[in-house]
Parts: structure tokens; sequence; C-alpha cells
């Protein structure tokens, strides 16, 4: 073997290793986001999600985030989060329903994902196999 199939072949690998990689972090992001999505549905569904979302309103500012920030900006952000939550309350019901096609959504990104990321890493493949000086 010669030196430069010896790095066509190491660059091949790379991609694939790389490739793989990649793949295993998407699959694991997709994994994770299935879940809180599923929980999140189920949080709202069951009104959970509003109660912590109104408990949280009422919490006074910490000390230290009115140094960061402007306690008038902070009242009215939970103000507004407060007129969120109060107008959310209708479409509790289907935000709830919605976990029945959000999850398999992410799924179906999931896939369409992947398979860019294998294409990619197929035509990468295939540039180093093709732009590689052969030997004779």
């Amino acid at each position: 073997m010669t030196t430069q199939s010896i790095a066509r072949n190491l660059g091949v690998a790379a991609t694939w290793g790389i490739t793989a990689l990649l793949a295993l972090f998407w699959t694991g992001g997709a994994w994770v986001a299935a879940l809180l999505v599923e929980w999140a549905a189920g949080a709202i569904a069951s009104g959970a999600a509003l109660e912590a979302g109104r408990t949280a309103v009422t919490l006074p500012v910490p000390a230290w985030l009115a140094f960061w920030f402007d306690p008038a900006f902070l009242q009215a952000l939970q103000s507004a989060l407060a007129w969120a939550l109060e107008n959310a309350q209708q479409a509790l019901p289907f935000l709830g329903a919605a976990a029945g096609w959000l999850v398999p959504l992410v799924w179906v990104a999931w896939g369409v994902g992947l398979v860019l990321l294998l294409a990619t890493a197929g035509g990468v493949h295939l540039l180093l196999r093709r732009l590689a000086p052969r030997t004779a």
C-alpha cells in the first residue's frame, strides 16, 4: 500500500466514524426531544403546567436577578406570563391532544435528518475515492 492509499482509507474511515458519532448524538437528541414533548403534553393536558406557571408568576424576583435586569421589566414579564397563561387555558385540550402527532413528528424529523447525514457521508466517501490520485 502506498501513502496515498493509506491517507485515502484513513479519510474514508474518519468520515464514517464522524458520521456514526453524529448519528449517535442525533438519535439521543431525538429521543430526549420525544420524551420532553410527551412529558410537556401530559403536563399541559393535566393542568399541572398551568398551576406551575401560576406559581412561577407569584414568586418574588430574586435580588441577584434584579441586579442584571430592571425590576420593572421583570414585573412586566411576569404579568405578560400571567396574561398568556390565562389566555392559553382555552387551548389546553388541544395542546394535550397534540402529543398524539408531535412525538411521531419528532421521529419523522429524526429519520429525515439521519438520511441527510448518511447521504452527506456517502457523498464525502465517493468524493474522497474519486479525487484521490490512484497508483498504477
